[in-house]
């Protein structure tokens, strides 16, 4: 009866370790979001031959979710990219939460000016973001200013949507 008592525990400890596991794994969520975009920095300009220009820019600003990603609402965003005036923009995004979380993103645009609609793919992220996958569109509207070859800009979107996925 001993033997058969210290088996019973021995099973029961095993159930207990077991299920504190498994509810101690975070569980997948995914979901959309929605939001806002301001942002500023400058563009380096290259003539490209004809009518046709390339340039460089940077800009980094305030990303503001209405439905959060997870449980984040609140990024600054600093990105790069390659703009072309007859191809288009190529950027890369990184969104880092108050909390340093970081969340990547490859984006494609059309011309940078007013209206420009941009398209983006998220690839993975640090911290509470690592894992993440995930699509996000919205319009952008830019504000230049120029001084000898270097122009300040800045630009606001006002329809930031996605999909997001965390593991």
């Amino acid at each position: 009866m001993a033997n058969r008592t210290r088996r019973f525990s021995i099973l029961l400890v095993l159930t207990f370790c077991w299920t504190a596991m498994v509810s101690s794994v975070p569980a997948a969520s995914e979901g959309t979001f929605n939001g806002t975009w301001d942002a500023n920095g400058s563009k380096e300009m290259l003539a490209f031959g004809g009518e046709r220009e390339a340039s460089l820019f940077k800009l980094s600003g305030h990303v503001r979710l209405t439905t959060n990603i997870g449980k984040e609402g609140d990024y600054w965003a600093e990105c790069i990219g390659l703009a072309d005036s007859e191809t288009g923009s190529d950027i890369r995004c990184v969104w880092r939460s108050l909390k340093g979380d970081e969340i990547y993103l490859l984006m494609k645009g059309t011309r940078m000016e007013k209206g420009s609609s941009i398209t983006g793919t998220i690839i993975g992220g640090t911290g509470a973001a690592k894992g993440i996958t995930g699509t996000l569109r919205f319009t952008w509207s830019m504000i230049f200013k120029e001084e000898n070859n270097q122009t300040g800009i800045g630009g606001f979107s006002n329809d930031l949507s996605g999909t997001y996925k965390l593991p």
